[in-house]
Parts: C-alpha cells; sequence; structure tokens
C-alpha cells in the first residue's frame, strides 16, 4: 500500500480527479457503443500524467470488455475471432520490437500521431469487406498501435463500420480481451508496465464501475452519431496536443 500512497502524493488529487473524470467517460462511452476508453483517454491521461497511459487505460479496456463479452458470447464469430489473435499477436511482436527503439522521450509524440491517425481512419470511414486476409491485416495493424498508443480499435472498427451495431460489439470486444493482454504484456517487456502503472490501474477502478452503470442512461440520452462524433473531436484533439508537445 506504500506504493500507492507514494503515486498518489505524486499525482495530487486534482490528476487523479480528473483522470477518473476520463475513465468514467470513456468507459461509459465504450460500453455504449463497443469502442471509445481507450482511444478517449489516452492521449487526455498522458497529459495529466504519462503513469494512466498507455498501460492502464489498457487493463481497464480488457476489463470492461472481458464483462461486455459475456453477455454477447451467443453472438461471437469464433473463426474469425481466432484470425483476429493470430493478427494481434503477430502486431503486438513488432510493436514490441519498436519499442525498444524508440526513445522514451519522444513517445508522447508517437502516441499523439497514432490517436490522430486512429481518428482519421475511424472518422474517414472508408469500406472494406470482411474476409480472412483483412481481418488479419486490420488485427495486425491494431496490434501495433494498441502497444504503442493503447488504442487497438480504430482499423477494427474501420473493417466492421458498415455491419450492424451487435456484430461490431460482437467482433471488438472479445478482440479487446485478447489484444489488450497482450499489449500489457509487450509493455512489460518493455520495461514501460511495472508496479507504478498496476496501482495507477487500480486508482482508476472507481471511474470505470461508474462509467459502466452510466452507459445505459447514455445510450437513452445520446444517439450513437452524437456520441461518436464527440469522441471523434476530443480524441483528436487530445492527440494533436500530444503531438505538438514540447
Amino acid at each position: 500500500m506504500l506504493h500507492i500512497w507514494a503515486l498518489l502524493d505524486h499525482i495530487g488529487w486534482t490528476g487523479l480527479l480528473l483522470a477518473l473524470a476520463v475513465i468514467f467517460t470513456g468507459a461509459m462511452v465504450q460500453a455504449s457503443i463497443g469502442i471509445g476508453l481507450n482511444l478517449f483517454s489516452v492521449g487526455l491521461l498522458v497529459m495529466i500524467d504519462p503513469v494512466f497511459a498507455p498501460g492502464p487505460v489498457l487493463v481497464h479496456s480488457f476489463l470492461l470488455s472481458l464483462i461486455a463479452s459475456v453477455g454477447l458470447r451467443r453472438d461471437i464469430e469464433f473463426p474469425a475471432l481466432a484470425l483476429s489473435i493470430a493478427g494481434v499477436a503477430i502486431g503486438t511482436v513488432l510493436a514490441a520490437l519498436l519499442l525498444t527503439i524508440l526513445p522514451r522521450h519522444g513517445l508522447p509524440q508517437v502516441l499523439g500521431g497514432l490517436i490522430v491517425l486512429a481518428v482519421t481512419i475511424t472518422a474517414a470511414g472508408f469500406s472494406l469487406r470482411v474476409t480472412p486476409a483483412t481481418i488479419l491485416g486490420a488485427t495486425a495493424a491494431a496490434g501495433i498501435m494498441g502497444t504503442i498508443a493503447g488504442a487497438h480499435g480504430a482499423p477494427v472498427a474501420l473493417l466492421y463500420q458498415r455491419e450492424t451495431p451487435q456484430r461490431v460489439r460482437a467482433a471488438l470486444l472479445p478482440f479487446f480481451t485478447v489484444a489488450n493482454p497482450l499489449a500489457i504484456a509487450a509493455l512489460a517487456w518493455a520495461g514501460l508496465f511495472g508496479w507504478r502503472e498496476f496501482w495507477a490501474s487500480v486508482l482508476l477502478v472507481p471511474g470505470l464501475v461508474a462509467g459502466f452503470f452510466a452507459a445505459p442512461f447514455l445510450i437513452r440520452t445520446l444517439s450513437p452519431r452524437v456520441i461518436r462524433m464527440a469522441l471523434l473531436s476530443i480524441s483528436a484533439a487530445s492527440g494533436l496536443m500530444l503531438l505538438l508537445k514540447a
């Protein structure tokens, strides 16, 4: 427990409250539309304190996706999920190798650039057919992006964007339950996820729980289109701020 109090002393109560608000919003959005926690949270949390991302965001995305996937188990396409696991494993290994090469002082800019790229891909609305080849390619790209920037979702969301909301959730959420632990393992191997990041994850749990239970209210209040537009706007702004950070 001494570790968590030392970390809290470093972050400060204001920083923690801001981080909890970010996780709350991201979790509420992802529980509503199947994607959003990582894309929304990473840029903002890095600006609050780099200890919060990407590792702790990946932890919380995994927990939220695991809970949601249990309810979607009858809709999961397991052959497609098996291809997704292969693709994300390839991408994660490549990203882990990149993390050993990239200078750590430049990681905020890399994170910002990848977030902007993810938002651009998601907003552009390019259409691809869902085939074994495109599943493998999209999930490999997601593995690279998720490990380095903590945001796996954009390439896979791009692939499934023309599908029904139920199929999108059934593809994305089980994928996150596999992709996020792989990315955390790669970060740990590269020395970027340790006890500080573990305790940072613990500190953010109340925001995750509150966001999960608030999701039904968001669904009743706003349309998925409005939620998506707000998510992309805020995510793009946070990514640009990181990209331009000195």
